[in-house]
């Protein structure tokens, strides 16, 4: 039984991590602003979610106002991360935007000793030097006769995963105390307040398929796989869980392909390896 569990469980990671691999071409189809994106994203996501958080999590929906600080804070970072990778996916191969996104448990393990007291290991600074070479590789394609949009998309890329490490250590604080879909909705609620601030005021005319794209990437893309993948980390060890999960760059640059016609060169396959074997050490250690 425990064996059929922990094999659904892999199912379901690997299952979300594709689906996110598909977040670049819908972004790329949309006649939107990357911030107008994230909005719509974690709108809907929210309003998808709320009645199972109503019927299966009314009690923790009110206990987490004791840490309404942190959780503020979580959807602030959560709206500057998806927006940023959003903006990335825009000027850059998507699979790169997504592999500078996976500089995250990098940056998590580096400002760890500084946000949550835990100490440095050799292993974290390596796992840097390894992903700084990756990102150089990855960037000489976009730097060399690049525009001013390259340079940004890069750094975009940059921002996307620092924001999401801030995030990561925000969520490290308020795990144990909060199941993981309450805090992954409340996360939506405010990530969609702070967006509302940014987007623009008159709503978009779109067509019937903008529409059904923004519900794909809402309903689909985050509300379920983002419940599929939570459902999957109560099987899976957290470090096999982080490994499932770079089917997304992989599954990003096959749809790039497919739909965008975007082909990574030789230098971006060895950087993005570079950046997946430093996550990969981190999460072993």
């Amino acid at each position: 039984m425990r064996r059929d569990s922990k094999s659904l469980g892999v199912l379901a990671i690997s299952s979300a991590a594709i689906i996110w691999g598909s977040n670049g071409v819908i972004v790329n189809s949309l006649p939107l602003d990357a911030f107008t994106i994230a909005f719509f994203r974690v709108l809907l996501a929210s309003i998808i979610l709320l009645p199972f958080m109503l019927l299966f999590r009314r009690v923790d929906l009110l206990r987490i106002v004791e840490s309404w600080k942190l959780v503020i804070l979580n959807g602030f970072l959560l709206c500057l991360g998806w927006a940023f990778l959003f903006a990335s996916m825009r000027l850059i191969p998507i699979a790169n935007a997504v592999l500078l996104n996976y500089l995250a448990p990098i940056f998590t393990a580096i400002l760890s000793p500084i946000t949550l007291k835990e100490r440095l290991e050799k292993t974290a600074i390596i796992a840097l030097i390894l992903s700084f070479i990756g990102v150089i590789l990855i960037s000489q394609d976009e730097v060399i006769g690049a525009s001013a949009s390259n340079l940004l998309g890069i750094l975009y890329g940059l921002l996307a995963g620092l924001s999401y490490a801030g995030f990561i250590i925000v969520s490290k604080r308020l795990r144990g105390e909060f199941p993981s879909l309450v805090m992954a909705f409340y996360s939506y609620v405010f990530a969609a307040v702070f967006l509302a601030l940014m987007v623009q005021p008159a709503p978009p005319t779109l067509s019937p398929y903008s529409w059904l794209l923004l519900l794909t990437l809402g309903g689909v893309n985050t509300g379920l796989a983002v419940t599929m993948y939570l459902y999957g980390l109560g099987s899976v060890e957290a470090h096999r869980a982080v490994i499932l999960t770079y089917l997304e760059p992989l599954s990003a640059a096959i749809f790039g392909l497919i739909f965008l016609g975007q082909v990574l060169g030789a230098l971006d396959l060895v950087g993005g390896a570079l950046i997946l074997f430093s996550g990969y050490l981190v999460a072993r250690s």
